[in-house]
C-alpha cells in the first residue's frame, strides 16, 4: 500500500529517534554532532518535517547507518505494530482532528508505548483487517459517533443555510423545486447540468450523480431519479460550493470513500441541503403540531413528506436533528434498512443513536436481526406492494418497542418505501424515541390504545423470548450464555458445599 507523505514522515523520525537512542545519543548531542539545529530534529522526529538529501546522508554517517536503511520504510520488530497501523489506513478514517488529537503525537506515543499496549495494537489491525470491522465501518462509526457528540444538530450548517436562501433564493417557497437549484448552480457557479450521460451506462444506474471537475463542472444527474432526490441532489451540490468544500468523493453513491474527512463532508452537505428543503423555522412549527396531537395519525406525518415533497429519510433525518435541539428528544435512535427481491437479508445501511444504552441496530455481524422490530414489517409491505409495480406507495406505521431484558420502551415510527431509481430495491426508515418523562410531555400521541407494542431484541441468536414466530434462527448465543451461567452456579454451589462438609 502506498503511505501518505505524513505517514512517511512520521515513519522517517520514528526511525531517527530509535537510531539515535541506539547510539546513546541526546537529541542535543546528535545536533551537535550533526550539525542540524535541535529544533529542526524535534520537527523530524515528531514526524512535521522530513530533511532534504543532504541531510538525511548527514544524519545516515552520524548514526552509523546507511542512508537507504535511514530512508527505508522498514521499520523494526518493536515498531512494526506501528507500521502495521499506519498502513491498514484506519487512522485516516478516523476523525483525530476533529477531536483535538494531534496525529503525530499519538503515533509518537504508541511508539513510546510498552510491549503489552504495542501487542494491542497488533491485535486491534489484525481485527480491522480479518473482520467486519473494515475500513468503511471504521468511517462510518466515527461519523456516527461524531454526530453523536454533537446531539445531531449543526448550528453553523443551519445558519449557513439560511443564510444562502437569503442571498440566492428571492421569494422562498414551500416546497422547495429543482429547477430553482438548479439555475443558481448554472448562473452563480457556472455548471453544466446533464441529464443523459449518466443513463448510457447501465453499470452506472445505481448511482445517483457525478460530478466531472473542469473550467465548467459538469453534473451528471441520473434522470430516473425522483423529484425530491433530484432536489437533494442538487442542493448537496450547491454546499460543495457554497461551504467551499474541496475535499469529497465525485460520485453520489454508497461507494467506499478514501478519508473520513470525504464521509463528514458528504455529511455536511446533505445536511445543508435537507436544511434548504425544510427550513428550520417552518419544519419545526410542522414539527410541533405533529407531536401534540393526542391520536396517532399517519396520515400528518404524510403530509409532512408532501408539504415538502421530501422522502421520509430526508424528513427523518431532520426530525432527528431538530427534535434534540428543540424538544429536548436527544435519546433516539435512526435507522434505515435495505433490501431487494432477490432474497431475505436485510442490510443496515445508516445508523444514528443518541443517549442509548441498548442498540436498537442489532450487531453488524453474520446474526439475524431481531423480526419483531417494525423496521422490517414495513419492509416486507414495501416489497409485496413493490412486486406489483406500486413503487409510489408509502407504508407508515408505529409501535412501541420494548426490550427483554432491560424493559426500556421505544417509539417507534417506521415507514416502507420503493428506492427510486433502483427498481425491485427497497428501504424502510424507522426514527425511535426512548419513552421517557420528557418524551411523554412533548409527544402526546405516545399512548395511543391503538398502537401496538412489542417484546424485542437485538438478534435471534442472543435471544431467549419464548415461542417467537418471527425467529429467523436459533438462540444459539442465549442458550451459550445460559449454559455457562448454568455451569458457573453449580461450581460455586460444590466449592460452598465442600466447604461446609470440611467444617
Amino acid at each position: 500500500m502506498q503511505l501518505s507523505n505524513t505517514y512517511i514522515k512520521i515513519i522517517f523520525g520514528l526511525k531517527l529517534k530509535q537510531l539515535r537512542i541506539l547510539n546513546k545519543l541526546s537529541i542535543s548531542q546528535l545536533a551537535k554532532k550533526s550539525g542540524i539545529s535541535i529544533s529542526y530534529l524535534n520537527e523530524i522526529e515528531n514526524g512535521k518535517k522530513y530533511p532534504k538529501h543532504d541531510k538525511i546522508a548527514v544524519l545516515a554517517t552520524t548514526l552509523n547507518t546507511s542512508y537507504d536503511n535511514l530512508v527505508s520504510l522498514k521499520l523494526t520488530k518493536k515498531l512494526k505494530p506501528i507500521a502495521d497501523l499506519l498502513e491498514s489506513n484506519i487512522l485516516e478514517l478516523l476523525p483525530l482532528d476533529h477531536y483535538g488529537i494531534d496525529l503525530n503525537k499519538l503515533v509518537v506515543l504508541l511508539s513510546n508505548a510498552s510491549l503489552p499496549l504495542s501487542a494491542l495494537v497488533s491485535t486491534l489491525v489484525e481485527l480491522a483487517k480479518n473482520s467486519e470491522m473494515s475500513e468503511q465501518n471504521f468511517s462510518r462509526t466515527a461519523l456516527r459517533t461524531y454526530k453523536e457528540f454533537n446531539e445531531n444538530y449543526f448550528e453553523e450548517l443551519e445558519n449557513n443555510s439560511d443564510k444562502f436562501i437569503s442571498e440566492y433564493i428571492n421569494n422562498y417557497s414551500i416546497p422547495l423545486e429543482s429547477k430553482v437549484l438548479e439555475n443558481i448552480l448554472i448562473s452563480n457557479y457556472n455548471y453544466i447540468i446533464d441529464n443523459d450521460t449518466l443513463n448510457a451506462y447501465p453499470e452506472l444506474s445505481e448511482i445517483r450523480s457525478i460530478i466531472v471537475p473542469g473550467k465548467k463542472n459538469k453534473l451528471l444527474l441520473n434522470k430516473n431519479l425522483s423529484e425530491p432526490q433530484k432536489t437533494f441532489a442538487l442542493g448537496k451540490e450547491l454546499g460543495y460550493n457554497y461551504l467551499e468544500i474541496k475535499d469529497r468523493n465525485l460520485a453520489y453513491s454508497q461507494m467506499k470513500v478514501d478519508s473520513f474527512d470525504q464521509l463528514l463532508n458528504n455529511f455536511k452537505t446533505s445536511y445543508f441541503s435537507s436544511a434548504l428543503m425544510m427550513d428550520r423555522n417552518t419544519f419545526f412549527d410542522d414539527l410541533k403540531k405533529f407531536f401534540i396531537q393526542t391520536k396517532w395519525d399517519s396520515k400528518s406525518l404524510q403530509s409532512i413528506f408532501d408539504k415538502y415533497n421530501v422522502s421520509p429519510e430526508m424528513a427523518f433525518q431532520r426530525i432527528s436533528a431538530l427534535a434534540s435541539k428543540f424538544f429536548n428528544l436527544n435519546s433516539m435512535f435512526y435507522l434505515r434498512f435495505n433490501t431487494t427481491n432477490d432474497n431475505q437479508e436485510y442490510s443496515l445501511i445508516k445508523e444514528l443513536r443518541l443517549n442509548l444504552t441498548e442498540n436498537p441496530g442489532g450487531y453488524a455481524t453474520d446474526e439475524h436481526y431481531c423480526r419483531r422490530w417494525i423496521s422490517l414489517d414495513m419492509l416486507k409491505q414495501a416489497k409485496i406492494f413493490g412486486d406489483k409495480n406500486d413503487y409510489k406507495k408509502l407504508f407508515i406505521e408505529s409501535q412501541i418497542s420494548e426490550f427483554m431484558v432491560s424493559k426500556n420502551k421505544y417509539f417507534c415510527i417506521s415507514v416502507g418505501s420503493s428506492n427510486a431509481p433502483l427498481r425491485k430495491t427497497y428501504s424502510s426508515v424507522t426514527l425511535g424515541f426512548l419513552i421517557n418523562e420528557n418524551f411523554k410531555n412533548h409527544i402526546l400521541f405516545w399512548n395511543d390504545p391503538s398502537i401496538n407494542t412489542k417484546e424485542v431484541n437485538d438478534t435471534c441468536e442472543r435471544c431467549s423470548i419464548f415461542n417467537c414466530e418471527e425467529r429467523a434462527a436459533n438462540p444459539t448465543r442465549a442458550d451459550e450464555h445460559s449454559k455457562n451461567k448454568n455451569i458457573r452456579k453449580t461450581i460455586l454451589e460444590i466449592i460452598k458445599k465442600v466447604n461446609k462438609e470440611k467444617k
